[in-house]
């Protein structure tokens, strides 16, 4: 950006008067003439001697396009910078003509050599007042005979050959903008309104799901909300949980009913000191009657009645959804050796509610014993019976539980060679 446009005119002209005196025109049968490159204006030029150059600035345009994509539509909107720290994007448009007095052949010479110049050099490079550089690019522009008429019969010189040239962009530069304020110090994000610290509150669940994978690698997944099954930790996450002094962990469903159990049992004790953001529920380890056993699978929510230190009396949080599933016992390993048949133990299994798949593909529920690409699950609901379908394509299939539509945590896969 530059302050002074006649910045770019003095380099044009510079330009021209530098490579003057190499130009391949010169030769023996043609000798080198001197010539006063200017910025004058075509009438000013010929007060002068000898041949003269004019590279003169007749018209200047703002180049809507250069500052449509240099600023953003928030700038340029209510509460923008202001105009004035913007720079302001030019092009400027000369007028190339050459006058020797009696001197047709040096005119047409004079020409013939600028024009090489400017075509070897379509981007201009240079440094402004302040040290900064600049760029911008030169172009030859076509204009009809009647605007160029026009324009000479404007001036009070006679016509003369000549060209239009368009240098762009020429950024202006703006005021200096004032210094930037001081660093944020801390930042607030919520997404509801603000409510006192002090008082508890639950904004979700979160489980941690290990599973092990066919190649012997553990792989580690944070569930949010959480999907659990008996025997497992979920997490109760919320603010003001270190305020409590006694809790009551009401549990609601399976949707879409609406029963309640209290399960206050299933909390385990705070840590010490105790966390303001996190506290444990631990589900027993067999599927039963809450608060006794683990609910059956299907979906649910949970809340707390708390007391708190504050001083605000009994406070009943929101609820937070909670995904309860049956549970997969991996003993055994990830990979199961080949067998005709496989027993899957674990706790939840219901008949009428448990999908069976084998990756993708789902096995049908039998009536009594399965057959190949059946299963069954046994009247306690604590182990399914598959029996892979036949000819099944070799590759490692993962065996899939689902209850109630819920799926349970990875545990077990085939290997069909």
């Amino acid at each position: 950006m530059i302050f002074d446009l006649s910045i770019l005119t003095d380099t044009l002209t510079k330009l021209v008067t530098t490579a003057w005196p190499n130009a391949p025109l010169w030769t023996p049968a043609t000798p080198q003439f001197g010539v006063n490159v200017t910025g004058l204006s075509p009438e000013a030029a010929r007060q002068g001697q000898g041949a003269q150059l004019c590279m003169y600035l007749y018209h200047i345009d703002e180049n809507n396009a250069q500052e449509s994509l240099f600023w953003t539509a928030q700038s340029q909107a209510a509460g923008g910078p202001p105009l004035r720290y913007q720079p302001l994007a030019l092009d400027l448009y000369y007028l190339l003509s050459a006058f020797a007095e009696g001197n047709y052949v040096q005119e047409q010479q004079a020409m013939s050599i600028a024009m090489r110049i400017f075509h070897e050099n379509p981007i201009v490079r240079g440094v402004d007042a302040g040290g900064q550089p600049w760029e911008v690019t030169l172009n030859l522009e076509r204009r009809s005979y009647d605007e160029l008429s026009r324009l000479w019969q404007a001036t009070t010189s006679a016509l003369r050959v000549s060209a239009v040239y368009r240098a762009a962009v020429v950024l202006l530069e703006p005021e200096p903008a004032p210094p930037p304020g001081p660093p944020v110090s801390s930042v607030e994000l919520a997404v509801e309104p603000r409510t006192d610290r002090r008082t508890p509150a639950l904004l979700g669940t979160q489980r941690e799901v290990h599973s092990a994978t066919p190649s012997g690698d553990v792989v580690t997944v944070t569930q949010d909300p959480a999907t659990a099954a008996a025997g497992q930790d979920v997490w109760l996450a919320g603010t003001g949980l270190d305020a409590i002094t006694e809790a009551r962990l009401i549990l609601t469903g399976p949707y879409p009913g609406n029963g309640q159990s209290d399960v206050t049992p299933w909390l385990l004790p705070p840590a010490q000191p105790p966390s303001a953001i996190r506290r444990t529920v631990r589900f027993p380890g067999v599927t039963g009657a809450p608060p006794a056993g683990a609910p059956v699978p299907g979906r649910y929510s949970v809340r707390m009645e708390a007391s708190s230190v504050a001083g605000a009396g009994t406070v009943s949080t929101a609820e937070v959804p909670l995904t309860v599933a049956a549970g997969v016992d991996a003993a055994g390993g990830a990979v199961l050796p080949a067998a005709a048949q496989y027993v899957i133990t674990g706790s939840g299994f219901t008949a009428n509610a448990t999908q069976v798949l084998l990756g993708t593909l789902p096995l049908q529920p039998a009536g009594g014993a399965p057959g190949p690409g059946e299963f069954s699950v046994d009247p306690a609901g604590t182990a399914i019976t598959l029996i892979p379908p036949p000819a099944l394509p070799g590759g490692t299939y993962q065996i899939r539980v689902r209850v109630a539509g819920i799926e349970s945590d990875p545990a077990h896969w085939l290997v069909i060679p």
